[in-house]
């Protein structure tokens, strides 16, 4: 069920691209379903993989031996190529400062909040939007970079324990400190 954000005022639409793609995560930790548009994706130039010894992803930009200038929005001519070579999301739009200061705190020091374009099915065709993303910024070395993040593996096997262990606890924390 789609709610209103808590502030009048809006932020950027915000790429998720792992747990927070999860309503049950967004839900804990902001207390609602923000509007959702699934699927978007990060241009080709990012790439999405596991944390070493974690449930949860990092995007970064390609480490491969891949032409990144090969990979512009105007390279991308249908919407299969987008889906085959670009990393898979969504878009959440219409929340708040304070949504995003949780979101924020939440992603904590491993992430960069950065507005990057990313790739939506307008019904039309291919557009580009800004949107906040959070870059995986603690080094590639905790990064297993000959794999691919699955959110089907993470829904279907991690994400009841993750909830538990990780996502309850940080949304008290939010409360204790007031977000």
């Amino acid at each position: 069920m789609l709610s209103q954000p808590i502030k009048t005022s809006v932020c950027n639409p915000c790429f998720v691209y792992g747990t927070l793609m999860a309503p049950e995560v967004l839900t804990t930790l902001i207390g609602r379903l923000p509007k959702m548009q699934s699927p978007a994706f990060l241009p080709a130039i990012y790439s999405r993989h596991p944390v070493v010894d974690q449930v949860y992803p990092g995007v970064i930009q390609r480490v491969d031996n891949l032409h990144i200038e090969s990979f512009s929005t105007n390279n991308l001519s249908s919407w299969e190529d987008v889906k085959s070579l670009c990393v898979e999301g969504m878009v959440l739009s219409e929340l708040s400062p304070a949504e995003m200061k949780v979101f924020s705190w939440y992603e904590d020091d491993d992430y960069t909040r950065t507005t990057v374009p990313v790739l939506i099915n307008n019904g039309q065709g291919i557009e580009a939007i800004n949107a906040d993303v959070y870059i995986w910024s603690a080094g590639n070395e905790l990064l297993d970079l000959d794999s691919s993040w699955s959110y089907e593996i993470f829904r279907s096997t991690k994400l009841d324990l993750y909830l538990e262990s990780t996502v309850r606890p940080c949304k008290m924390e939010v409360d204790r400190l007031g977000f």
